[in-house]
């Protein structure tokens, strides 16, 4: 039964859109602080890069290699969205071109191909990668085992982020400060809150 097609691409969907729900909360947390990220596609280029070097050039086992490899993600892609935050938060360059120059350079221009080529990524296999796990051991329910039991660490961890982002957005002060800054920045500074440093911390976070 779980052989069938609907269920392999549900659970397929799922489990190839995982990098597009931390693209989405990432850009969420950008957009609710004031500053449109359009270079999202972008900064997910730049962190694939780091990941995927980090994956190949270092050795030992996946519980090492896979942790630093997200790390490696993390901050390459912080490193696209800290580029973004300067030219938008501090040099007030347009929040749309900023976006998509950032995408363009570091896609269509060929930055990321170009490291790729630097440090052979295409030449050597990834060794460690981030495996199905069977929840609960029920990996092999009908219908629903294979497409909300039989994912990766990472797919579950999107999903709680999902919701502590939520929590954090609505339920909490330090949301109520982003939002503010989002909606109205001149009410935000005019109580204390800190735009600007605000608005850098969430483009990371969103990075």
């Amino acid at each position: 039964m779980n052989d069938n097609l609907f269920i392999v691409v549900f659970a397929a969907a799922i489990y190839y859109g995982t990098p597009l729900v931390y693209a989405a909360l990432g850009e969420i947390l950008a957009e609710r602080s004031g500053v449109i990220n359009l270079g999202v596609e972008g900064m997910m280029l730049l962190g694939a890069v780091g990941a995927c070097w980090v994956a190949t050039s270092i050795d030992g086992p996946a519980g090492l290699v896979l942790p630093i490899a997200v790390i490696a993600a993390m901050l390459f892609a912080a490193g696209g969205a800290l580029i973004h935050a300067f030219l938008t938060i501090t040099l007030r360059v347009n929040q749309i071109i900023s976006g998509l120059a950032l995408t363009i350079f570091a896609g269509v221009a060929g930055v990321s191909s170009y490291l790729a080529g630097l440090w052979d990524l295409g030449q050597s296999p990834v060794a460690n990668q981030f495996g199905r796990m069977d929840l609960f051991g029920w990996g092999d329910l009908p219908v629903l085992g294979p497409i909300l039991f039989n994912q990766t660490l990472l797919t579950y961890i999107s999903w709680l982020l999902v919701v502590l982002t939520s929590i954090y957005i609505f339920r909490t002060r330090w949301g109520l400060q982003l939002r503010a800054v989002g909606e109205s920045p001149q009410t935000a500074d005019s109580v204390g809150v800190a735009v600007q440093r605000s608005r850098y911390l969430h483009v990371l976070a969103g990075g």
